[in-house]
């Protein structure tokens, strides 16, 4: 091949573009602005310009997140760190790219007056997720021997309108918005980061076996996952409308207002500190507190390592 030939043929490999990454993503659940960021990273092309193409594919009652990252069907997930922690000790070794909620989002809706504290609810019947999200107040029910009765939700309303259950387990975004949206005013409303279980909740996982055959891909979608939240926090209003868009694709039972709601909540869940700019980092304290939680209780062996946890380091 002479020189000319070479170097056009050279050229030509420079100029195609390269091929994107593909990357399959899995929420925890169907569209809602719980995940508004990356819907706002996907229609406004940050995972695109990141050269990643990228697919959503949501879970369902019977096949959950974790399950679809466990069995390859997805390769980047949400989840609630306490929910990762006992997967990497359990199941599959995991690792933070991202964290956006830095607070517990979870409250618990109650009938009776001046509930201050889960004692006062000791013998009484509590409505719960089936899909679980309830190991925190389980544990204290179990190291103070409350008794209390757990009834399986799928929605709370009914339960407790009917008077079924005494209070619901109920997260400020989600089931707390449902409730005001009905016009019902509890007795009592207690949340359980006011009582000193102040864990960060959803983030960005991968498996430690993803990460370090993809460590840049990972790097890129948390970076265009991040620019997608930072934009929906200037664009309310636009990210509402993308949210819809993928609602109503979905065909999820929900409405605008609804939305709304839920958007702003869980925009102040993801500052540390309120009206600062959220960091966007798993701090090391929330991880060993909640270790020391979940040892105590047996949800977990061993501890999980920080540094191995947030960037597969040994």
């Amino acid at each position: 091949m002479n020189k000319r030939l070479y170097f056009l043929c050279l050229l030509s490999a420079l100029l195609v573009p390269a091929q994107a990454q593909q990357i399959t993503f899995t929420p925890q659940w169907m569209p809602q602005n719980q995940f508004a960021g990356y819907y706002a990273a996907l229609e406004n092309g940050y995972y695109a310009e990141a050269g990643l193409d990228v697919t959503f594919k949501h879970p369902s009652a019977s096949y959950s997140s974790m399950s679809m990252l466990k069995d390859g069907t997805a390769n980047i997930i949400t989840s609630e760190l306490i929910r990762a922690m006992m997967a990497t000790d359990k199941e599959v070794r995991l690792v933070n790219l991202m964290q956006t909620t830095q607070h517990s989002t979870l409250v618990l809706i109650s009938r009776i007056k001046d509930v201050r504290q889960m004692a006062d609810l000791a013998g009484r019947r509590v409505g719960t997720w089936r899909a679980g999200f309830s190991e925190i107040p389980h544990m204290i029910d179990d190291e103070q021997q409350l008794g209390i009765e757990w009834v399986q939700f799928t929605n709370p309303l009914n339960l407790y309108i009917s008077g079924a259950i005494d209070a619901a387990l109920a997260k400020s975004y989600n089931e707390q918005v449902l409730f005001s949206m009905a016009g019902i005013t509890p007795e009592s409303v207690l949340r359980f980061a006011d009582m000193g279980y102040d864990f960060p909740e959803d983030g960005l996982y991968v498996t430690e076996a993803f990460y370090k055959k993809h460590p840049e891909q990972c790097r890129l979608f948390a970076e265009a996952s991040r620019k997608g939240w930072e934009w929906v926090r200037e664009h309310r209003e636009e990210a509402l409308d993308i949210v819809m868009k993928h609602v109503k694709a979905e065909k999820v039972p929900t409405n605008i207002y609804i939305q709304k709601w839920m958007l702003e909540a869980v925009l102040a869940e993801q500052e540390e500190v309120k009206g600062e700019a959220p960091s966007y980092i798993l701090n090391k304290e929330d991880v060993d507190q909640l270790n020391a939680m979940l040892l105590k209780h047996g949800y977990i062996a061993k501890p999980v390592v920080y540094n191995r946890f947030i960037g597969g380091k040994p």
